[in-house]
């Protein structure tokens, strides 16, 4: 290539290129053994200072008809000025583009499209642009050299060029922390490890961001600016081209530069509640040249040390107020190597927190009267997800050895496998007896109820019975101070909360048990926490403190209390393969603690109460919400959307299933029953994708049933159907007979939109009944039945079979 400086800037502005430019490969490359891209990076801050201020730099190019392509994404330069960026860590990452140009986005999958238009209000980005930024860490920089000459920067370009780039910086480093995490590895390891990113402005509509990240497990992203305080907004996202045929989902981070081995965490919390630990996290190296490391650990907690094999002090970086820290290992891995890494950290894990104070904190002195001034004392653990160092979402063996004050109880995922006093501590051992991801405990002034049942395992309830007794009082007297308004009677506990709660805890896993299969453990844990919320961890759950507290007459407690305890059969016993597989943990604990309530507490009023409450949840936001499949992508917009998607249709979705192989003959649901043990048999201990219970589910019903998991799953549509009827006499050799004439009118889907609906008949002659299912397309469904005696009353869509509105009209 020509020297810049031997170029005329007129002759420069005449250059043009046509050539088409797409990335080397479609996967990340690496550096040979031996070899590397750029020298790997002593330290954090320089990297991360060079990457916030990188600006317009001294080299630009002028364009003319140039396309790079990357995936889906094509951006065609028609004509402007490229300009390249300050160096980042000794290498060129970046370039601006300001002209005219256009770009090009259409996602491959049908659900991509479904929500690309309903964000955007379109299912394909096609526009015009005027600036473009480039981060990149994969080939586009030898490509642009190859198709361009580059000279001297014009000094009004290099503005108009900084103030993109800017832009572009402005959603890829949120303070101290980097957005994408795979460009920051690159940087700091000196890779070519085929990160892409772009930032761009269009002449019409908001300014979007294409990213292509080889160690996401769905690399292609169309991001916009983030809502809610947050820096990005994902709009779409999928496998790249070569992959998008594959339909095994491979186990998260295995696209990581290195592989998650296993967790020893040795953890002490003092009589003061201080926290410290040291853990050691065994990693393995999938490929050479690896010398950073990313984890995840509390912002709370302080590292002290890291130290690799041998004792060797390693550096590390901690961001500050962020819960990311990055550990330099030296010498480099190459492929196969192992290491072991000892973190030594302290802090703020465990909480404190009082409900009572809570509640009063902002009350005037006056309203507060005699109010008891003992609070309630409740200990919580702050994060359960980064209260350990965590290197990626990969799943491992965990052994953790825990250091506590006598007065306190703890509860932990894993096994037991010791316990024994040390003075005023009590030192406990458990280790769990299955790779997993889902790591926490429970600890506090607990009282202890131990429940023993032939058809379980031991359940133990931790519930913290002093505090009740505080918050009875302080109702008591919130009662008596407000003239015995009734109101707060209702937040007064039982006598026996203990006991109801485990009660239902017990019962369900019996039911599920009996339902789905032997769950995975031998022994389970039920632990109270002072928040409203309810989360479960293997062979561990947590339930909030108003389900002991106050028990409601709407069904809900029983529900959340069965709807924690399936998830040791779904979202743990069966792992969701991805995100948008979430609903298989989600959405079939929501129903199966729907399902226990009517089973076992023989309720079909309450049950049948909160499918139609879900429904009008739902279709309250049908043109708004996303599909059940788009996973936790459904909160970006509206915290709401996620429990109306995940929960409450993923419950309908199974509730559908189960109406749909109703034998109506018997009312027997044995081939729901066999279907879902048949899919928790298959997956018992492993992940799995909605296409696998899909499968499930097709072998069955014996029949394809993509149209079901199209419509309801990867689709929005929530139908209404109209309906009316007609019944004439016969006459002649159909005497005694009737012809029944339906019609029933399809409003709000798709004309396409298909589903087989039942209908309940009711006769004059009330030792006769019949069902029948009737499949509605189009928008209009007609059909004539010949009775064999006068109909009374029909019903369309009994049983809450399927999730629609029914609305009836007389015939005409």
């Amino acid at each position: 290539m020509s020297k810049p400086s031997l170029i005329s800037l007129a002759a420069l502005l005449s250059l043009c290129c046509t050539v088409p430019i797409r990335a080397q490969t479609s996967r990340a490359t690496r550096p040979g053994p031996g070899t590397v891209d750029h020298l790997a990076a002593d330290r954090y801050d320089p990297v991360l200072e060079g990457l916030r201020s990188m600006t317009a730099g001294e080299r630009a190019a002028p364009v003319r008809n140039l396309t790079l392509r990357r995936d889906v994404i094509t951006f065609h330069l028609e004509d402007g000025m490229l300009v390249l960026a300050t160096p980042v860590a000794g290498r060129t990452v970046g370039a601006t583009f300001v002209g005219r140009g256009s770009i090009s986005f259409t996602p491959p999958l049908a659900i991509e499209r479904v929500e690309l238009l309903r964000l955007l209000g379109d299912s394909t980005v096609q526009a015009q642009i005027s600036a473009a930024a480039f981060v990149f860490t994969d080939s586009t920089l030898a490509e642009l050299q190859r198709q361009l000459e580059f000279a001297p920067l014009p000094r009004p370009v290099a503005s108009q060029a900084s103030g993109v780039l800017g832009d572009a910086v402005e959603h890829l480093v949120d303070g101290r922390r980097v957005v994408q995490p795979t460009l920051m590895t690159a940087l700091l390891d000196g890779e070519t490890n085929g990160f892409f990113y772009a930032y761009v402005k269009r002449v019409q509509g908001e300014n979007l961001m294409f990213v292509v990240d080889p160690e996401d497990e769905e690399p292609v992203m169309l991001l916009r600016a983030g809502r809610e305080g947050e820096k990005i907004q994902v709009l779409s996202e999928f496998q790249r081209a070569e992959d998008l045929p594959d339909t095994i989902r491979a186990e998260p981070g295995r696209r990581n530069a290195l592989k998650l081995g296993a967790y020893e965490i040795d953890a002490t919390v003092a009589k003061g509640l201080g926290f410290a630990a040291t853990a050691t996290v065994r990693l393995t190296a999938r490929r050479d040249g690896t010398h950073w490391a990313r984890f995840d650990l509390l912002s709370d907690l302080a590292v002290d040390s890291v130290r690799a094999d041998g004792g060797r002090a390693a550096t590390f970086f901690r961001p500050n107020k962020t819960s990311e820290f990055w550990v330099r290992i030296d010498p480099a891995l190459r492929a196969g190597d192992t290491l072991a890494l000892r973190v030594a950290y302290h802090g703020d894990l465990v909480g404190y927190t009082s409900i009572t104070q809570n509640i009063t904190r902002h009350w005037p002195m006056s309203a507060r009267g005699d109010i008891p001034g003992t609070p309630d004392k409740w200990l919580y653990v702050k994060s359960c997800y980064s209260w350990f160092p965590r290197y990626g979402g990969q799943a491992a063996s965990v052994d953790i050895t825990f250091h506590t004050p006598k007065r306190y109880r703890l509860a932990s995922i894993g096994r037991l496998l010791d316990s024994h006093p040390q003075g005023d501590a009590v030192t406990s051992h458990w280790a769990t007896v299955r790779p997993t991801d889902q790591v926490c405990f429970s600890l506090g002034e607990l009282d202890e109820f131990e429940i023993h049942d032939p058809r379980i395992p031991p359940v133990t309830v931790h519930t913290n019975g002093d505090a009740h007794r505080q918050l009875d009082q302080f109702f008591l007297t919130l009662q008596k101070q407000f003239d015995g308004a009734p109101f707060w009677s209702r937040f007064v506990s039982s006598r026996s909360p203990e006991q109801e709660v485990g009660g239902d805890v017990a019962n369900s896993l019996a039911f599920f048990t009996r339902i789905y299969g032997p769950p995975l453990f031998d022994r389970y844990y039920a632990a109270e926490i002072p928040f409203a919320y309810g989360q479960a961890f293997p062979g561990l759950i947590y339930l909030p403190v108003w389900t002991f507290q106050a028990m409601s007459d709407s069904g809900y407690d029983e529900i959340l209390r069965a709807h924690e305890m399936a998830h040791q059969w779904w979202g743990i016993g069966v792992d969701p393969a991805s995100y948008r597989d979430r609903w298989l943990s989600e959405g079939f604990a929501e129903f199966s603690g729907l399902w226990y309530m009517q089973l076992v507490l023989g309720d079909n009023e309450k049950f049948f109460r909160h499918l139609k409450h879900w429904r009008r949840e739902i279709r309250g936001r049908r043109d708004a919400a996303p599909p059940l499949g788009i996973g936790w992508r459904a909160e970006q917009l509206n915290a709401r959307d996620s429990r109306l998607t995940t929960y409450y249709k993923g419950a309908w979705v199974l509730q559908m299933l189960r109406n749909l192989m109703l034998n109506f003959r018997t009312m027997q649901e044995d081939a729901f029953i066999a279907t879902m043990r048949d899919f928790y048999g298959q997956f018992r201990g492993r992940r799995a994708s909605t296409r696998d219970f899909q499968r499930v589910v097709e072998r069955h019903v014996g029949t394809d049933m993509t149209w079901f998991f199209d419509e309801w799953v990867r689709g929005t549509a929530i139908p209404r159907y109209v309906f009316s009827w007609h019944a004439e006499r016969g006459e002649g050799a159909q005497a005694g007979h009737y012809a029944l004439r339906m019609r029933i009118r399809q409003e709000d889907v798709p004309r396409e939109f298909t589903m087989p609906v039942p209908i309940e008949i009711t006769f004059t002659d009330t030792t006769m009944h019949a069902w029948v299912r009737v499949e509605v397309t189009g928008t209009v469904s007609e059909l004539t039945l010949d009775l064999p005696a006068e109909p009374k009353r029909l019903e369309l869509n009994p049983l809450e079979s399927v999730l629609a509105d029914v609305k009836e009209e007389s015939w005409n």
